[in-house]
């Protein structure tokens, strides 16, 4: 029944961009600032690949821990104490410097993806139970701007800060008040009260359930193949911060050969932290909201499934643009700019496939939000890994295609596999259990 429920009011789409903010800012620490500061630290893309990997598992796992936010509080109040929660550990990560402190920096990071893996699940089933079918487009639009852009202004002004000389004291606070207030935004919406049906021993139970639905119907497995795949995971997102010197290096390699190590590292630091926070900057992130927009816009007009391998192969051209092309910082700027573009479209093209899979009206909306998102998160974290193993022999080159030549195959296989089992057609919600 794809009916809203009658005892709300929807809110207005555009209310998701803040409270989607506290799980960018996490997102962006993981996949943008964890990478820079480690790169920073002098650790190897491969090192760096294998610290992603460790901050997604939460990630990809939270659908495991997910039923926590279907019981208990209402939704709203579950999202401002977990981005509380997690606003701590990221300030505590951030008092923790590289590489000395690795493994306390990476265990308060770990801490913070945990709170925030719960932080997509509230607003998850808070768009799913709220909106109307004809919202979610333009909610996926507003969703993917506070989660792609505005979570990264906070991570590019801790780069700046850091590249500048400030204290960790300045950006962890920084970063943990740019976390934590958007999330109040959750206040103003307008969401009943929830009537306890179970506890959390039956949420667990229902999980199952829920895995069984999923597994067990077209509309379902189909949809989790689509999060699986590579395509339209912009995993490169999550690794331009550590790639940015290889290109700044190759335009300035006269200068800092001139240079001792300790002044040619103060000069390479501030060049390279200025460009990551230009491309994550106010540029990068308008064009990820105007991505956002389009694909919203499309998805809401056209074939979601289409727009979700559309998607892969906007990723693809990007990446062989930059693999064909000198590694100089103009490569950088116009190819990471160009990603952030496709990026916006790729994340809109998810957050609507997978609401219209799940459809309106499921008492654990949370839940299966969760398990579509996880196995999204699961297959970022893998091509990162893929991506980041060319270096090493290929260089960044390597790198980015690398990450076109696996959303090419995905694209490949998975229309394939659409076209014979008929799955581009409207989709069928996922049978609602209970």
């Amino acid at each position: 029944m794809d009916a809203a429920p009658p005892t709300h009011r929807p809110p207005p789409p555009w209310l998701f961009l803040f409270t989607c903010i506290p799980f960018g800012v996490a997102g962006t620490f993981s996949g943008v600032l964890m990478p820079y500061l480690a790169k920073r630290a002098h650790f190897d893309l491969d090192s760096i690949g294998w610290f992603v990997t460790l901050l997604f598992i939460p990630s990809f796992l939270q659908f495991l821990y997910a039923p926590v936010v279907d019981f208990g509080p209402r939704r709203k109040y579950w999202l401002i104490l977990l981005s509380f929660l997690a606003a701590l550990s990221l300030f505590g990560a951030l008092q923790m410097p590289l590489p000395a402190n690795r493994n306390a920096f990476l265990a308060f990071a770990f801490a913070a993806q945990v709170f925030a893996g719960l932080i997509s699940s509230a607003n998850g089933g808070l768009m799913a139970t709220l909106l109307t079918d004809a919202q979610r487009g333009k909610a996926g639009f507003w969703y993917n701007t506070g989660n792609l852009a505005a979570g990264g202004i906070a991570t590019a002004i801790a780069i700046y800060l850091t590249g500048h000389g400030y204290s960790d004291t300045t950006v962890g606070l920084v970063v943990a008040t740019l976390m934590f207030v958007p999330s109040l935004s959750a206040l103003a919406l307008d969401e009943p009260m929830r009537v306890k049906t179970h506890s959390l021993a039956a949420a667990l139970a229902n999980l199952i359930r829920e895995i069984g639905d999923i597994l067990l119907t077209s509309a379902g497995l189909t949809g989790l193949l689509l999060c699986l795949s590579p395509v339209g995971t912009a995993a490169l997102t999550n690794f331009f911060s550590g790639i940015a010197s290889n290109y700044v290096a190759h335009d300035i390699a006269a200068d800092l050969a001139k240079l001792s190590k300790v002044a040619a590292d103060k000069l390479l630091d501030e060049k390279v932290s200025d460009l990551v926070a230009f491309v994550s900057g106010p540029v990068g992130l308008v064009l990820m909201a105007v991505g956002a927009f389009i694909g919203g816009f499309l998805c809401d007009r056209t074939n979601r499934r289409a727009m979700y391998l559309l998607s892969g192969v906007l990723t693809a051209i990007v990446g062989i643009g930059m693999a064909i092309s000198p590694p100089s910082q103009l490569t950088f700027i116009i190819g990471a700019l160009a990603y952030a573009l496709v990026t916006g479209f790729c994340y809109a093209a998810f957050t609507a496939t997978v609401l219209e899979t799940i459809g309106t009206g499921s008492k654990s909306a949370s839940t299966r939000y969760s398990l579509f998102t996880a196995a999204g998160n699961a297959a970022i974290a893998y091509t990162g890994l893929v991506d980041t193993r060319f270096e090493k022999h290929h260089g960044v080159a390597g790198v980015v295609g690398s990450d076109a030549a696996l959303n090419i195959i995905g694209v490949v296989v998975l229309g394939f596999v659409f076209w014979r089992l008929g799955s581009f057609g409207k989709t069928k919600h996922v049978a609602t259990a209970g």
